[in-house]
């Protein structure tokens, strides 16, 4: 946590991920963010608590790097003398709305244009979910689910696909999505139950 930073965010898309948790894997993990959140450097052997923090404290991370750099842009600002001053052009129209034309045009259709955007957009945005869960080491994830990183990131693909066009995935940033993803493999996989030779079902289902 940086100085003087007293408040963090805890996302509620992490429900998901507390409701399938027993009680007592739960309070032992909310008391696992607090300590990290408050610079205690805690540590647990319990390879659950590791596995289901993870995704969080990368999350934190990320939230604390954006934090910093606001904190950096104010700081400069306010060495600058902050915001300047509007000046008022005129007093009888301050906000400087426009008048209504006579004649007002009608607007070009932007239909198909729309529709190119979404796509590009969806796909800009698959393509950094995948990129940011390249980026993170997930060992502890192939430990419980007996595989290794390059077929999760193929079922992460696969996963995508079949969320892409929900509002669930619009709307979510990029580690809530990859903590929507984990959460989808505990609910299909149940990985306690493995076997401790065969790898989670939806992965050997999947070759």
């Amino acid at each position: 946590m940086a100085k003087d930073k007293k408040s963090f965010i805890l996302y509620c898309d992490y429900i998901h991920l507390f409701s399938k948790l027993p009680d007592e894997y739960a309070g032992k993990l909310i008391k696992h963010i607090f300590e990290y959140v408050n610079d205690m450097n805690p540590e647990t052997d319990d390879w659950v608590i590791d596995a289901t923090f993870e995704n969080i404290k990368q999350q934190l991370k990320r939230d604390l790097k954006k934090y910093e750099k606001i904190q950096e842009r104010n700081k400069v600002n306010g060495a600058l003398g902050g915001r300047p001053k509007k000046t008022q052009k005129n007093p009888k129209n301050p906000v400087g709305y426009f008048s209504n034309p006579e004649n007002p045009e009608k607007p070009d259709t932007v239909t198909d244009t729309v529709n190119d955007n979404d796509i590009d957009s969806i796909n800009i945005k698959i393509k950094r979910v995948i990129d940011r869960f390249l980026e993170t080491d997930y060992k502890q994830n192939e430990i419980i689910y007996k595989t290794n990183k390059n077929e999760l990131t193929n079922h992460l693909k696969r996963f995508l696909e079949i969320k892409k066009d929900s509002d669930n995935f619009k709307n979510k940033q990029y580690g809530n999505i990859i903590s929507w993803f984990w959460n989808w493999c505990n609910s299909t996989s149940q990985p306690k139950q493995t076997n401790q030779n065969q790898s989670a079902p939806w992965i050997a289902g999947s070759k």
